[in-house]
């Protein structure tokens, strides 16, 4: 993490070819310029600015309102009202190609936004969810998932890409096998693309028939797998910081605080009471 004054940046070694920036209370004018081989999508969470200056009004991003910016897509950043907070996610073109040859089942496939501005709450909840992910202490599988989550809607809502058709329905062998390997060797990481290789599937679509089969995403179907095996060795009489360790979690307060959310209860409170 990198910050001056207003601008903070975040690089995660976990994921590679993304970059998030946010910027607050900022009255920087940004000249004309592009990214070469970077799709820059950003969040204007309070002021506004135009993408192509105060000339071509419908470049203007409003609070709520997300900008789709192509590689080598000449753009601008200037102020339309007091100060700006924003973020920015920028993706880099192998990690955004890569995405698109899962969605479409074609590689070579390079979503090209056509629409500049966009207001999609959905897509706004996916990105927002990408940034706390990324800048707090989850696990590669949920940050894994987080990116593909926001990068298949944006792809395929606004990239020109159609996916392909997903696996059928009652793929039971398939999505048991994807079930037992997410809830074995609960201390190991793992990544999105280990889980959709046991499965036989793109990570994109073994997303879809996964949360489609289960009701969970993969990473919270883990966690959960995770927390009930904490109840075990704790009522064994492990110890909350041994527990932690054997169920996957290296940070203390992030197991604390996980197994709080779905007991309703600390370790050390579910210790006293057993």
């Amino acid at each position: 993490m990198k910050a001056t004054k207003d601008v903070i940046f975040w690089r995660d070694p976990q994921i590679a070819d993304l970059e998030i920036c946010q910027v607050t209370a900022s009255s920087h004018v940004f000249p004309n310029h592009a990214h070469d081989g970077i799709y820059a999508v950003g969040m204007m969470m309070a002021g506004g600015a135009y993408c192509l200056g105060p000339e071509k009004s419908y470049s203007l991003v409003s609070p709520g309102q997300i900008a789709l910016i192509n590689p080598c897509q000449i753009h601008s950043g200037v102020p339309a009202c007091g100060r700006q907070t924003y973020r920015m996610i920028y993706f880099n073109m192998k990690k955004m190609a890569a995405a698109a040859a899962e969605i479409t089942g074609k590689p070579g496939a390079m979503p090209e936004f056509a629409c500049m501005v966009v207001g999609d709450p959905l897509l706004w909840k996916r990105l927002q969810r990408l940034c706390r992910v990324i800048q707090g202490p989850a696990g590669q599988l949920e940050k894994d998932t987080a990116v593909m989550d926001a990068m298949a809607h944006f792809v395929t809502h606004y990239g020109n890409v159609k996916p392909a058709r997903t696996a059928s329905r009652g793929d039971d062998v398939s999505m048991r096998r994807a079930r037992d390997y997410l809830s074995a060797d609960l201390d190991c990481k793992l990544s999105l693309k280990d889980a959709a290789r046991n499965a036989g599937l793109s990570r994109y679509h073994f997303l879809r028939v996964f949360k489609r089969e289960t009701g969970f995403p993969p990473h919270l179907f883990r966690t959960l797998r995770r927390i009930d095996r904490a109840r075990q060795l704790l009522r064994k009489g492990l110890a909350p910081a041994q527990t932690a360790l054997a169920v996957g979690f290296s940070d203390q307060s992030h197991f604390s605080n996980t197994f709080r959310k779905y007991t309703g209860a600390t370790p050390g409170q579910y210790l006293s009471q057993s």
